[in-house]
């Protein structure tokens, strides 16, 4: 406990801008117990350290490092390093991005790429001379924009073995003076010692996954702002909406599930086969939804800020609305996507509704780009959720309204994963009709 109060007492003096020479630590300080509560929201260096920590005595005085490793290894569970090395998750998810075809597919997506090059070059004057942090910086692609617009240092940071690779990159292209890469994750204390007690003055990251928040890397982005960010820092980009339109294709819905293949095999019915589907009615599908498939209104049903959004509020219950736009058979899915804004430092651009496919042409503000499926295809798709089959044959009425709530929650045995579970009604051609599912990406 004294550990953790000495961490939060000087996050606390850093806040309020004391002068580092002069905090002193008095043993009345350590103990006081208001210095349990965490100065950081979701601080990852207690999360990291709380549960572990020996709890020194307050009458023994500073000891040997060597000493402190022998109580901490007292606290720790002897199959902890197999648990959180081995067989965690986290070793799974880095593991994936170390292969270079990953990072061609993420490069080749020039919607992605070509958006965050576009907005770091029509806005050089924010970069220029600035310390720029890149939070998982792959190949390094943007810590190299940055640096070609005249940053005067970007901290490049991978946990994965691609850091290797980005370094040469950043060599090769002679920009080594400028890009440091660190191989680590962005909350440990090695990488906090490379990167130092300065704030940054931007952090730039591309951790949108699937359903934007499938592999949980905005948790990491937020704790990099909270450690590394000046007070009026810059986040980039800045924003995304998330958006959700009802689906109606049968004919598209069995070809994705199989159902079309598995039904007439040669004349024989395969149909138990259905169960190892690529669409199913258990698991979130990512597929690009085609645009004669969605039937109502987008609805934008929860804006994040990237600048001031908390972890906890990244699991969350939102409604949306969509009009029916046509008269539909049967309500087979909900598409579910991302669109996600570059605004500049005090933009007040409206982000509920804006024409995000002309964006520019109507004096819109920075930068944007749409995952969704009226617009050209990213490496996202659009994240679908089905309904079970006997709730599908819905059939509901141009003009009407189909409303709900769309629920967004961590997968309880994989903090990468995400579970939807989408509530909706509304008036069919024969009276009210409503529904459930749950589905779950992990």
């Amino acid at each position: 406990m004294t550990v953790i109060k000495l961490v939060n007492f000087l996050r606390l003096e850093e806040r309020n801008g004391t002068d580092a020479s002069s905090i002193k630590v008095t043993p009345e300080i350590l103990q006081d117990d208001k210095y349990l509560q965490p100065t950081l929201e979701d601080d990852a260096l207690l999360f990291e350290m709380g549960d572990y920590l020996p709890d020194l005595p307050s009458d023994q005085n500073t000891r040997d490092y060597d000493d402190y490793e022998a109580a901490l290894s007292k606290q720790v569970p002897d199959d902890l390093e197999k648990v959180t090395i081995q067989n965690h998750r986290d070793t799974d998810y880095f593991d994936s991005y170390k292969g270079a075809g990953i990072h061609r597919e993420m490069i080749e997506d020039k919607i992605r790429t070509e958006g965050y090059r576009d907005f770091i070059e029509s806005h050089a004057h924010l970069f220029k001379d600035k310390v720029v942090l890149d939070v998982g910086c792959g190949t390094g692609i943007l810590s190299l924009f940055c640096a070609r617009v005249g940053a005067k240092k970007v901290f490049a940071v991978d946990n994965s073995d691609i850091a290797v690779r980005a370094k040469q990159n950043i060599a090769r292209n002679g920009y080594e003076g400028v890009v440091e890469v660190i191989q680590g994750k962005i909350e440990d204390f090695h990488t906090q010692r490379l990167i130092g007690s300065n704030k940054v003055d931007i952090i730039i990251s591309e951790w949108m996954g699937y359903g934007l928040l499938f592999e949980g890397m905005l948790d990491s982005v937020l704790r990099a702002r909270d450690l590394y960010l000046k007070k009026d820092g810059l986040m980039v980009p800045s924003h995304c909406t998330l958006r959700v339109a009802p689906v109606s294709d049968p004919a598209w819905i069995a070809e994705q599930t199989g159902e079309k293949f598995w039904t007439d095999v040669y004349g024989f019915d395969f149909s138990p086969m259905l169960a190892g589907g690529l669409l199913g009615e258990r698991d979130i599908g990512v597929y690009d939804v085609p645009k004669s498939a969605i039937c109502g209104s987008p609805s934008t049903f929860y804006t994040i800020d990237i600048a001031n959004i908390t972890v906890k509020e990244l699991d969350f219950t939102a409604s949306f609305e969509s009009k029916l736009e046509k008269d539909i058979e049967s309500l087979d899915a909900f598409a579910i996507w991302f669109d996600t804004f570059f605004l500049p430092p005090g933009s007040k651009q409206d982000l509920e509704t804006p024409d995000i496919l002309s964006w520019g042409k109507n004096s819109e503000e920075g930068g944007a780009f749409s995952t969704g499926p009226f617009g050209t295809a990213t490496h996202w798709h659009q994240a679908v959720t089905m309904l079970k089959k006997e709730e599908r044959g819905q059939a509901l009425k141009a003009g009407s309204t189909l409303k709900g709530t769309i629920k967004y929650e961590k997968e309880r045995r994989d903090v990468r994963g995400i579970v939807v579970d989408i509530k909706w009604e509304g008036e069919g051609k024969n009276g009210p009709v409503s529904g459930t599912l749950s589905r779950v990406m992990a």
